[in-house]
């Protein structure tokens, strides 16, 4: 595999479209690059400079050619990124909260929910048509205290993810409380519905499907009844993915630096197999080819997925970018034109 540096060297010409055979892809870090996957090689050729912001996680609106980034900083920010022919940094926002760690948009594109991972909180934003934060709608303190069961991550709520089950419904996974908790949102304001405990010290940081990563105890617990498949080797657990078919699923693991495959079916044999760095952060399929984002490395790994036996086979660096953190495949959005450059996405009142 040819390795791609975002780096922008002196007088280089950018082509700016992702071809139509060619997946566009966002991917965040020390800065924020959109590049075309090439399915067969797997390399991310970059389609444009870097924006000069720091984005830990990003979501796409579901329609136009948007992404929405957060920085995981003391006090955070959300940045409004137009993703068609290169990053641009198009509004941002406080995240009105301490350490922004996730984010997503209602698939109906009318919301925004932050979860602010030091602050234990979520905040809403109403979405304009051209996809601008137009308002902050509700702010949700998670509630608390924290498990307890791993003290010094524990002692409060600390939500790591949102995952939304239809337009008004989702979950949100809290680390720090040891539970999933499932709301639904009226009127821009999310109301609890549920809390589901997991085992004290899970310390559930992302869910894909059924499958729930824990970060605090290294392990995959299969919903609904929990059923423990413990990671082969101790560490970070940072992301899991579902195969396109479903039948594998896999989970990214810092310290240890593996990427841990885990067959759906019984007996559900696991696997390991190196991710390219020691502290894999972030992981995405486009199509057949899994990336890594691997902070320690500087890079973005790929490895070709294999339809039914799930093996995955390394195909080197697709990418060399600083500190990548987080991939998101996009759709070929519409573009958001009326959104006006430079905005400071100061919240208003919201009717």
């Amino acid at each position: 595999m040819d390795r791609q540096d975002a780096a922008i060297p002196p007088g280089s010409v950018w082509n700016h479209p992702v071809p139509p055979s060619r997946v566009p892809v966002l991917v965040g870090g020390a800065r924020t690059l959109i590049c075309a996957a090439d399915q067969d090689t797997g390399v991310l050729t970059p389609v444009g400079p870097p924006a000069p912001v720091r984005t830990a996680y990003a979501a796409a609106h579901p329609r136009l050619g948007l992404a929405y980034g957060v920085d995981e900083a003391p006090v955070g920010t959300i940045t409004v990124i137009e993703t068609t022919g290169g990053a641009r940094i198009r509004q941002q926002a406080p995240s009105h909260g301490a350490i922004p760690c996730h984010l997503a948009v209602s698939p109906d594109g009318h919301r925004l929910i932050t979860a602010n991972y030091g602050s234990g909180d979520l905040i809403v934003h109403r979405l304009a048509p051209d996809g601008a934060l137009a308002g902050v709608t509700a702010r949700v303190p998670l509630p608390g205290p924290g498990s307890g069961a791993v003290a010094d991550r524990q002692s409060a709520p600390h939500p790591h993810q949102i995952v939304f089950a239809d337009t008004d419904t989702f979950t949100v996974v809290d680390l720090g409380g040891d539970a999933l908790l499932t709301y639904r949102l009226a009127e821009g304001r999310p109301r609890l519905l549920a809390t589901r405990p997991v085992p004290p010290g899970t310390g559930p940081r992302h869910l894909a499907g059924r499958w729930l990563l824990g970060e605090l105890d290294p392990v995959i617990l299969a919903l609904p009844a929990l059923t423990r498949h413990p990671l082969a080797a101790p560490g970070l657990p940072s992301a899991i993915v579902t195969a396109p078919d479903g039948a594998h699923v896999y989970a990214a693991n810092r310290g240890p630096g593996t990427i841990t495959t885990l067959a759906a079916g019984a007996p559900h044999p696991m696997s390991d197999l190196p991710a390219g760095g020691a502290a894999p952060q972030d992981l995405a399929f486009v199509g057949r080819v899994l990336y890594a984002a691997v902070p320690d490395a500087d890079a973005v790994t790929a490895f070709a997925w294999t339809p039914g036996t799930g093996t995955l086979r390394p195909l080197g660096a697709a990418l060399r970018i600083p500190d990548p953190r987080c991939v998101l495949p996009l759709r070929r959005g519409l573009p958001a034109s009326r959104i006006t450059p430079g905005s400071t996405g100061r919240p208003r009142s919201d009717r």
